[in-house]
């Protein structure tokens, strides 16, 4: 996909995906808002365990998008998105060929949708088309389509929870289905356990267990599970082969609002369990290797008005 068409695709209107839940509060005045949100992270090299070699990766996704809300608990948006990825192998890296892949490019579209039903319930769809991939590969090669769904309760002024399910194709055969815990817990006057996001979170939203300061600031330790697959080009080591790298990541956090439209964050931890894979074009495995907990840290911003 072309530099063209992702800046398109962004400047199209989009946003994260959010599972933040609908609260008790007086109808919007205005029915339509707009957002724009975007961030950085950067792995720091980290030691493959079978393999030879390091690799470090830096990421920047930027997104914007428009939402109408009729009442304070239902709304519908278009969002969209864009990033991009870039690896860093060293040169002795035997893991798939010393080089597999390089810039991955991140696009996706979603609707975002918001309904409440009875008197405390709301449901939550979110559906998507992704394309990942290097800059030269074919973009119907790297498309992948998927669904968040949750429901949620509000069963007292401070708890709303509820489960859901996040539902996606693969870039190879099959489809993938995960779970997902939508929570909004005021533990205490400053203590709040939430569904969190991530970065341009690839597996849905995870949890993050915060402290309000002060009225502008906020402490956080936040962890989730990350699984980006990706269509290399046909120039690689593996030509038109898939890529996979999988995380855990756990970050601590500050955030500052200083009013309702912006926010800002800065962010560093580790992530665990990390593991790259590589397949060729027809799916069959060709090599795989784990890596060192991975040093990672970065900053995001949030704009609403």
């Amino acid at each position: 996909m072309s530099n063209n068409k992702l800046l398109l695709t962004v400047i199209a209107v989009a946003a994260l995906l959010c599972f933040q839940t609908t609260e008790a509060q007086a109808p919007p005045v205005d029915p339509v808002s707009f957002n724009f949100d975007g961030g950085i992270a950067i792995q720091t090299s980290s030691d493959l365990k079978d393999s030879n070699g390091s690799f470090s990766a830096n990421r920047w996704f930027v997104s914007m998008g428009v939402t109408y809300a009729w009442d304070y608990r239902n709304s519908i948006g278009l969002s969209a998105g864009g990033g991009i990825t870039k690896y860093d192998f060293d040169e002795e890296t035997g893991f798939g060929g010393g080089m597999p892949w390089e810039e991955i490019e991140d696009t996706r579209i979603s609707l975002v949708g918001r309904f409440g039903f009875g008197e405390r319930g709301s449901i939550i769809l979110i559906p998507s088309a992704r394309y990942n991939g290097e800059k030269d590969s074919k973009s119907s090669d790297g498309r992948t389509y998927g669904l968040f769904a949750a429901a949620a309760w509000r069963l007292s002024p401070d708890l709303t929870i509820g489960p859901g399910i996040g539902v996606f194709s693969r870039i190879e055969d099959g489809t993938q289905v995960f779970p997902i815990l939508v929570i909004d817990w005021n533990i205490s006057e400053r203590w709040n356990l939430s569904t969190g996001r991530g970065l341009a979170s690839s597996q849905g939203p995870g949890l993050r267990l915060s402290y309000q300061s002060n009225e502008r600031w906020s402490l956080g330790l936040a962890g989730r599970y990350e699984n980006i697959e990706f269509r290399l080009d046909e120039n690689g080591t593996t030509p038109s082969g898939v890529g996979r790298d999988q995380s855990i990541p756990l970050v601590a956090s500050a955030v500052w609002e200083p009013n309702p439209t912006v926010k800002l964050s800065l962010f560093g931890g580790l992530e665990f369990g990390g593991k790259l894979k590589l397949k060729d074009f027809s799916g069959e495995f060709i090599s795989e290797t784990k890596y060192d907990p991975a040093p990672i840290f970065g900053g995001t911003f949030e704009l609403r008005f």
